[in-house]
């Protein structure tokens, strides 16, 4: 297999970075690693922040029997309003990175497959 390809399918289905990390760009692929592992783990927190709180509200109301679908739907709706929110800025992000890390392995690879000939 072609080092562009085996270098691109890397990054762009398993992880980004490693297309790079394999094929000898130590310092691209630590960066396409730690920019998606950031995002990730920022969005993941954001998240979990995001349904603590609507559990925070629910949870009063499920106990005295006033939490039906429409409430809960209210709620929901409350915590994701607002804008660009982080969770978004972070999911662009990630997809930046691994669209970034699947061109950049691609290319870097059809640069070794032509120093190879």
């Amino acid at each position: 297999m072609k080092e562009s390809t085996k270098g691109m399918l890397l990054s762009g289905l398993v992880y980004p970075g490693l297309g790079q990390l394999l094929s000898g760009h130590i310092l691209a692929g630590v960066i396409f690693v730690l920019g998606t592992t950031a995002g990730l783990v920022l969005l993941i927190y954001c998240l979990m922040q995001r349904a603590f709180r609507v559990m925070d509200q629910a949870l009063p109301r499920l106990a005295d029997n006033a939490l039906d679908a429409q409430a809960l739907k209210e709620l929901l709706g409350r915590s994701s309003a607002g804008g660009w929110g982080v969770e978004n800025i972070c999911l662009i992000g990630i997809v930046g990175f691994w669209l970034a890390a699947m061109v950049h392995a691609y290319f870097v690879g059809k640069r070794i497959d032509s120093q190879s000939r």
